[in-house]
């Protein structure tokens, strides 16, 4: 038996509602339908979703880490259902933007409906840079801006622009201003082997067999005992001394977290802009808001801005910041 969206959008329901009740008439299904499907995808994976508690039907670690990747499955054939029928209906032009989050998409935000002000624009934010390209191949989105790792080796993809406006972004390690690694200017990727890491659950792009494989050449596998998607909740934990995590090098300062480079920047990405023949002036027009972004940010944050302008060579789209 395959998974389907149907058996996604139950667990989903489940989660959400805490009941199969409930989650029976948000579907508009039957009680019994319910739990007999429910049944049916337990037995298939082996493992028991959910369980009974006084709070109603509460999901297992198993059943959580399901339902959030249902949640982000689903969005993915929501969003391809609105595309597809938009294909199939007199409307004004559509600009689809899909962008990777980024410090960068905070301050995007307020410049998009400049991008092409005749035009409705929908907007996808993806926590990793996996899926962007497919979607820009299928059509399903006009524009994408994302992060790739330096060593990643691109699919061509026909009919589409490409250019990396960033050839090297170094990622920080973020730690606790209270560690002793913090008083060290840059920290070798190899003390770091007997630390707990922070990662990401969401990440279906590259970077994450990518940061291991870097890690392995250091000669240890990061220890991850935290996942996280909420900023919020991360950065308690590296505030506290509980993880370390990396960090985007255009991230703002953060009271009790140190930023710092690693030493010989062994972990880097591109940042790249690609689009559709459709969408050429809106894809140019995205770069300049993104380049004038992009630089009041590396001014921002002393320890990239020092590198940024002593490393010309991985910027060659975008000026020193001085420029």
């Amino acid at each position: 038996m395959d998974l389907g969206p149907h058996h996604l959008r139950m667990i989903e329901a489940i989660a959400a509602t805490g009941s199969i009740s409930k989650a029976a008439a948000r579907l508009g299904l039957t009680q019994p339908a319910v739990s007999t499907m429910l049944r049916r995808v337990e037995g298939h994976l082996g493992v028991q979703l959910f369980v009974r508690s006084p709070e109603g039907v509460v999901p297992t670690p198993v059943g959580a880490e399901v339902a959030t990747r249902a949640r982000a499955a689903l969005a993915g054939i929501d969003d391809l259902n609105a595309a597809l029928a938009h294909r199939h209906r007199a409307a004004m032009p559509v600009l689809r933007i899909g962008i990777q989050a980024c410090p960068a998409l905070t301050r995007l935000g307020d410049h998009l409906g400049d991008l092409c002000p005749e035009s409705r624009l929908y907007l996808r934010v993806d926590p990793g840079g996996g899926r962007i390209p497919a979607l820009l191949a299928s059509g399903a989105l006009d524009i994408g801006l994302f992060q790739e790792p330096v060593d990643h080796d691109p699919r061509p993809r026909d009919g589409l622009r490409r250019l990396v406006l960033v050839a090297c972004e170094p990622a920080l390690v973020g730690m606790s201003s209270a560690s002793p690694l913090a008083a060290r200017p840059t920290v070798d990727l190899g003390d770091l082997a007997d630390q707990d890491w922070l990662d990401d659950p969401l990440d279906d792009g590259p970077w994450p067999a990518y940061f291991r494989g870097v890690c392995a050449g250091a000669g240890f596998q990061p220890r991850v005992r935290f996942w996280s998607t909420d900023w919020q909740i991360s950065s308690s934990l590296v505030r506290s001394g509980r993880a370390v995590g990396i960090y985007q090098p255009t991230a703002g300062p953060r009271d009790g977290i140190a930023f710092r480079r690693i030493t010989g920047d062994p972990l880097g990405q591109r940042v790249v802009l690609m689009w559709g023949p459709e969408a050429e002036r809106a894809a140019g027009r995205l770069r300049g808001v993104f380049t004038d972004v992009y630089l009041d940010l590396v001014r921002g944050q002393r320890v990239y801005g020092e590198w940024w302008d002593d490393h010309p060579e991985a910027h060659p789209e975008l000026p020193a910041t001085a420029g």
